[in-house]
């Protein structure tokens, strides 16, 4: 005997779908406004006091920020950095993550459909209410699955803003971990050629050296100059290659560094010589908006619109929750008949959850959810002040070390005049073998002092283009 099961009609699956319409738009938790910082009336202590040019045209742009230095091996190395660098492949993961995570969050918004297939051979007992025709027999079933949660309360949707948020946040987070690995590499760069050039000081200072060495030894052979300014003459020069030797290990860590940094080993590494490009124009005022291009601030920002997005989760979870449930398929007793209009079968219909006693469940986790939010905003305050903070001193060291170059360029002109000085008044006989001495490494000194600052100055670009944010924008 086969049993006769009307499949349910149309009409019916239309009136159950119109009930999540009913309840749409209700959403408990709060709405996320744009937090307040102290960004948001700054005013830069250093602002205007950079010394150099005014206008739009000076802030670092977006985008390309290191090719404003004009620097073709700079660039090249950028390229290779975006190509290579592991630890920018390892962030660009996390953000893949997140929009996974995301994806998985939107996907409760429409219901989820499974299918389940079977046959079985079973032997029922005879001790039972219920005996078959036939003790043993088989079942074959075929039949999908419908479950849909009615989002009442606004928990999907939350939890959909929240991811959303967070995948902003990890956006976010591969930009400033891009940045970050940009502004070292530049920084690196520089400093590299800024050792370059310091190194040729000393090469020619020991060249120079040496031949003063020559010329004491000579006139002390000669009986013109004592055995205390021939060894001064060899100290200097022993002293000179010291410090190349030095100079030579910092370079060499910085090289492995931008080897690291392009994701080579220095082995399989090269650079071609060269200076450094141009320096990028000194911004003269500094407008509070551009710290919002800062992935760091953004991230903060997105993170706390995702913490205040979980208070809502957090409170839907505890109330009435009304969720859509269905199966139809087919089912039959043999095979024969399976695919029969009287195989048929279907079923739907609400299903309600109603949370009655949580022993102070509920209110334990919206305080936990409100603390995270108050957490949050603290982090993202923080975040703010240290990006104000890092600005104020990029501009200041820019403006400083423009003075210390300008204090330093003369001291070296001085240097020079009174080294040159000295010598004459050696050769002449006037003045021990002392004056040159301290005279020369006077000079050395002060020059290299001038190639260190203006490596500083170079560095300190860099640090306040990073600290604006460099080339990223919200999205």
């Amino acid at each position: 005997m086969k049993s006769q099961l009307t499949p349910p009609r149309p009409s019916l699956f239309a009136a159950l779908w119109l009930v999540p319409l009913a309840f749409a738009g209700c959403t408990v938790g709060p709405n996320y406004e744009t937090a307040e910082s102290k960004a948001d009336s700054a005013v830069y202590k250093e602002a205007g006091a950079g010394g150099g040019k005014s206008g739009q045209d000076s802030i670092p742009e977006a985008g390309d920020w290191w090719k404003r230095y004009h620097d073709a091996t700079l660039t090249q190395l950028m390229k290779r950095l975006e190509a290579d660098n592991p630890s920018a492949a390892a962030a660009l993961a996390r953000y893949d993550q997140a929009r996974a995570a995301l994806g998985l969050a939107s996907a409760d918004q429409v219901p989820t459909i499974s299918g389940a297939t079977s046959w079985k051979r079973i032997r029922s007992t005879e001790n039972d209410f219920f005996v078959p025709p036939e003790r043993d027999y088989s079942q074959y079933r075929g039949a999908l699955n419908l479950r849909y949660e009615v989002d009442l309360w606004g928990r999907v949707r939350r939890n959909i803003e929240a991811a959303r948020a967070e995948s902003q946040a990890a956006a976010a987070d591969y930009a400033g971990a891009v940045l970050s690995l940009k502004a070292e590499l530049a920084r690196t760069y520089f400093l590299y050629r800024f050792t370059e050039e310091e190194m040729d000081l000393v090469s020619r200072a020991i060249d120079l050296r040496a031949e003063n060495s020559d010329l004491v030894k000579a006139r002390f052979e000669g009986g013109e100059a004592s055995e205390l300014d021939f060894a001064r003459a060899n100290t200097e020069l022993e002293s000179a290659r010291a410090q190349l030797h030095a100079l030579e290990r910092s370079k060499t860590e910085y090289f492995n560094a931008l080897a690291a940094l392009v994701g080579e080993a220095p082995g399989n590494f090269s650079l071609p010589g060269g200076a450094p490009g141009s320096l990028v124009r000194i911004p003269a005022g500094v407008p509070s908006e551009l710290l919002a291009r800062r992935p760091d601030v953004w991230a903060a920002n997105e993170r706390l619109h995702a913490a205040v997005a979980r208070i809502g989760v957090t409170e839907a979870n505890y109330l009435p929750k009304l969720t859509i449930l269905g199966t139809g398929g087919l089912s039959s007793l043999s095979s024969g008949d399976f695919v029969e209009p009287a195989s048929i079968f279907a079923d739907i219909g609400p299903n309600l959850d109603l949370p009655l006693f949580q022993a102070g469940r509920s209110k334990s986790d919206k305080v936990r959810a409100v603390a995270s939010a108050r957490e949050a905003q603290g982090e993202f305050q923080n975040t703010v002040l240290q990006a104000i903070r890092e600005t104020e001193d990029a501009m200041a060291g820019l403006r400083i070390i423009g003075r210390e170059i300008d204090a330093h360029r003369k001291a070296t002109d001085a240097a020079n005049q009174a080294a040159k000085l000295s010598r004459e008044r050696y050769d002449a006989g006037l003045v021990s073998y002392l004056e040159v001495v301290d005279a020369e490494r006077t000079a050395l000194q002060e020059q290299r002092s001038l190639t260190q600052a203006k490596s500083a100055h170079y560095v300190s670009s860099v640090l306040l283009i990073q600290s604006l944010g460099g080339g990223w924008q919200a999205e």
